[in-house]
């Protein structure tokens, strides 16, 4: 099953997509990757609340400059939108751009609430017009080579997949002055897995989500909040009233099991704040005839064992890993086999390239892009879940079906 592509409205942009960066921060990644595929895009403007943030496109000529989300939407030759904002801005600001007919690659996470996801399926619906959710873990080159041994049925049936997201974050959560940003207030405010497409993004793309298999049940956990605190008594001493452990809901870390359908166990672990080294690639998946583990080590390659194919025992138990790239002169996937001479540059592994090449090239060729609006509303949905099931008693809820009808079996 998969949800049905949307008929995708495609006004004369099919060979130069004129592209808008909301959010100059982020956003200067998808100008990087833009100059780099500058035969299927061109970087019309910039918009940033923060006119400072703007200055670095003052002199481009080429390059309108807005400090207005409103007037930007304006623009009738602005024919796509990159979010890069603040995350809670993300779902209303993608609703708005697709009402008013502006394709949306929308940064992660794509909303924090289930009647927000609803909407955002809807006004994509409506309007004909593509959504994309920027999730560039998706397309980093060791889950893409997973994903090309899964669709090969090198790993069987699949019964138990894991991704985390830990990363030190804490210098994000204050600004110079030691005033909570946008993360610190989320810090402050929400007891959720708050961040979870990094882990569950992956993930559900190897199990077939919204596809041949759906989330089902979802119950998470929560630690307690010492990170932060901690934090803020060291580095901003001068507020006093941030150095208190319950100033920050928002647990250290949160772990959320998830069962899909077809009986398939997830497990998706969010801590953006202990003080461990970050690590992008944490994720496992097991099947019949194969596992993979991400290596501990970033350093290190990451692991795979095939039936057949590494040591066995004479009954067939699994013995010894062996480096997941051992195998890829047959199983790389062929966006990296050949474009990944020009993606090793970019941010995340490649994947930032990755994710606005298939922006646009599913926009020239008129389908659903890899990461569609119904993967990035279930994906994000976790937030809320979870928050729910922390708030219930670490109970477990229910996922909604967020393709419905639209679902093709």
């Amino acid at each position: 099953m998969v949800c049905g592509d949307l008929d995708f409205r495609c006004p004369s942009i099919c060979m130069s997509v004129n592209f808008a960066v909301v959010g100059a921060g982020r956003g200067r990644t998808f100008v990087q990757s833009a100059r780099s595929l500058a035969d299927k895009v061109s970087l019309m403007a910039v918009c940033d609340t923060s006119p400072s943030a703007l200055e670095p496109w003052q002199n481009d000529r080429k390059v309108r400059l807005y400090t207005s989300f409103d007037a930007l939407l304006e623009n009738p030759e602005v024919d796509a939108v990159c979010i890069a904002t603040p995350a809670p801005l993300h779902g209303r600001q993608a609703i708005q751009a697709l009402r008013v007919g502006k394709h949306v690659l929308s940064e992660v996470i794509a909303t924090y609430s289930i009647e927000e996801g609803h909407e955002l399926i809807q006004a994509a619906e409506t309007s004909r017009c593509m959504y994309m959710m920027a999730e560039n873990y998706c397309f980093m080159r060791d889950v893409l080579m997973v994903q090309n041994m899964v669709d090969l049925g090198i790993f069987g049936d699949l019964v138990f997949a894991s991704g985390s997201y830990i990363h030190d974050c804490r210098g994000l959560f204050f600004s110079e002055d030691g005033e909570p940003t946008w993360r610190g207030d989320l810090r402050k405010n929400l007891q959720a897995n708050s961040y979870p497409t990094h882990a569950l993004g992956p993930v559900c793309r190897w199990l077939g989500i919204n596809r041949t298999d759906s989330l089902e049940t979802t119950a998470s956990w929560q630690s307690r909040s010492r990170a932060v605190s901690h934090f803020t008594r060291r580095n901003h001493p001068q507020h006093s009233a941030l150095h208190a452990d319950d100033q920050w809901v928002h647990p250290d870390t949160v772990t959320s099991m998830i069962r899909t359908r077809n009986g398939v166990l997830i497990e998706s672990r969010n801590d953006w704040a202990s003080a461990r080294p970050h690590h992008m690639m944490r994720y496992e998946l097991q099947g019949t005839r194969a596992a993979f583990c991400s290596s501990e080590d970033p350093l290190r390659e990451p692991l795979v064992w095939i039936e057949g194919r590494s040591p066995t025992s004479a009954l067939g138990e699994a013995e010894q890993w062996e480096p997941l790239y051992k195998y890829a002169e047959e199983f790389e996937h062929p966006l990296w086999r050949e474009h990944g001479e020009a993606a090793v540059n970019a941010g995340h592994g490649g994947g930032d390239y990755f994710v606005l090449r298939e922006f646009l090239q599913a926009l020239q060729e008129k389908r659903a892009p890899m990461v569609d609006v119904y993967d990035a509303v279930t994906w994000s949905s976790l937030a809320p879940l979870s928050a729910q099931s922390i708030a219930k008693g670490n109970v477990p809820v229910k996922v909604p079906d967020f393709c419905g009808k639209r679902r093709i079996n």
